[in-house]
């Protein structure tokens, strides 16, 4: 359980990081007149971001848990 509560912290300090990160560079891939949408489309990459490493993470402790039988 310690391992889980560290991953999801990581995970979070992570996001928050690079959130920040893209705000200093004007969230920089994403080209919009406003700043919100900008924000928004970086927030979401940003998530589905997550979802692939937590997806593989996951997969990964699946097949672990299959080898082991």
């Amino acid at each position: 359980m310690k391992n889980a509560a560290r991953n999801a912290v990581c995970i979070i300090a992570g996001f928050v990081v690079l959130w920040y990160v893209g705000a200093m560079f004007n969230f920089f891939p994403f080209l919009a007149d406003d700043l919100a949408i900008r924000a928004v489309g970086f927030t979401g990459l940003l998530i589905v971001a997550v979802i692939v490493i937590c997806t593989c993470w996951i997969i990964t402790k699946l097949e672990e848990k299959n080898h082991g039988k």
